[in-house]
């Protein structure tokens, strides 16, 4: 159930107590519309990022300046939503040791963004979405260390679930990957797979992290969200040059300009993910991290049924197979299905 943010009660618990219900857009509690719309944002993100590192024509740019470009949106955005809220942005730095906690969310989230786009290169967008769901798994291992949860069986038997359904569809994958292998007499695509498949593991490792420790902090002092969010948008954007230079790109961007290569569905991608990063920090606002990793699980069919008239992805048995596990498993997880006798809901 979500919490409030500065006394650590469910949210709805809080309004109830106060007399007053639930807050709502359009008729709809806010949390449910939020997390729908991180759901619709998740699929299209996935599917922007395949696009521009798989079309000829959109592949040009370099990816490190565009984590850094939607990480500079989002922190405009938080600027301008606490100039209007509070008049001022003083916030972000008031409390300096609060300040410096943000340091270590951002920089998780940093690793998060770069490898997400080297992944969605390597991986199409339905593979994709579905093993970066192993982010559910790493979020219920964090909140039992770091935030002191305990797991109820049913929700260890869904983690086990997914980790099998995930499983399932990468070996899809690589019996896929050995056909075209065996046509052309080498083992690029199995490679390539198997590249892509630990790289996003460890993305969703890393954004798992980050998330449960951001829950942590924002729920455990009196900040604003906006306040952790610039505090994390800034962070980023100071040592997104880090991997800049690094990767030996920031000769190319000194040569040809930062937005070499740049392309309205370039700018699409940034603009998604960089909403995105603002909606995670609403969600965990009202409710929790896993909460939103298991809400995100909906964007699997969404973005399988899209790769399909996008990318030509082939869905097969193996897959269906493994995307129905991982669905279900989510559900277990949050509660609302049952196995072996455990009822959850």
């Amino acid at each position: 159930m979500p919490k409030d943010v500065e006394s650590g009660k469910p949210s709805e618990m809080v309004a109830s107590s106060n007399g007053e219900l639930p807050p709502t857009l359009f008729g709809i509690p806010l949390k449910h519309f939020v997390l729908i719309l991180l759901t619709v944002q998740n699929a299209g993100a996935v599917l922007l990022m395949r696009y521009t590192r798989s079309i000829p024509g959109e592949t040009e740019f370099i990816t490190q300046t565009a984590v850094i470009m939607q990480e500079f949106i989002k922190g405009l955005t938080c600027v301008l939503i606490l100039l209007h809220t509070e008049g001022t942005i003083q916030s972000a730095w008031a409390q300096p040791r609060e300040a410096l906690k943000t340091a270590v969310p951002a920089l998780l989230y940093l690793g998060q963004n770069n490898l997400q786009y080297v992944a969605v290169g390597l991986l199409d967008a339905a593979t994709y979405t579905v093993t970066y769901q192993t982010k559910t798994i790493w979020s219920g291992i964090f909140t039992v260390f770091l935030l002191g949860r305990t797991l109820k069986s049913n929700k260890w038997l869904g983690l086990a679930m997914l980790s099998i359904g995930v499983g399932v569809v990468q070996l899809s994958g690589i019996a896929k990957a050995k056909e075209q292998d065996a046509s052309t007499g080498s083992d690029a695509e199995v490679s390539q797979r198997a590249s892509g498949f630990f790289i996003i593991l460890f993305a969703a490792a890393l954004s798992s992290l980050a998330g449960v420790y951001f829950e942590m902090i924002l729920k455990g002092v009196r900040v604003s969200l906006w306040t952790r969010n610039l505090q994390l948008a800034g962070y980023s954007v100071i040592t997104a040059f880090i991997p800049l230079y690094a990767s030996g790109q920031l000769w190319l961007v000194l040569d040809k300009g930062f937005f070499y290569g740049y392309t309205s569905m370039t700018w699409a991608c940034i603009l998604l993910n960089a909403f995105g990063g603002l909606l995670v920090g609403t969600v965990i606002k009202y409710a929790d991290a896993v909460t939103k990793d298991v809400a995100i699980g909906a964007s699997i069919v969404l973005s399988s049924v899209a790769s399909t008239q996008l990318f030509n992805f082939e869905i097969s048995e193996g897959f269906v197979i493994g995307v129905m596990l991982v669905i279900y498993s989510v559900f277990l997880y949050g509660e609302r299905a049952t196995c072996c006798g455990m009822v959850t809901v």
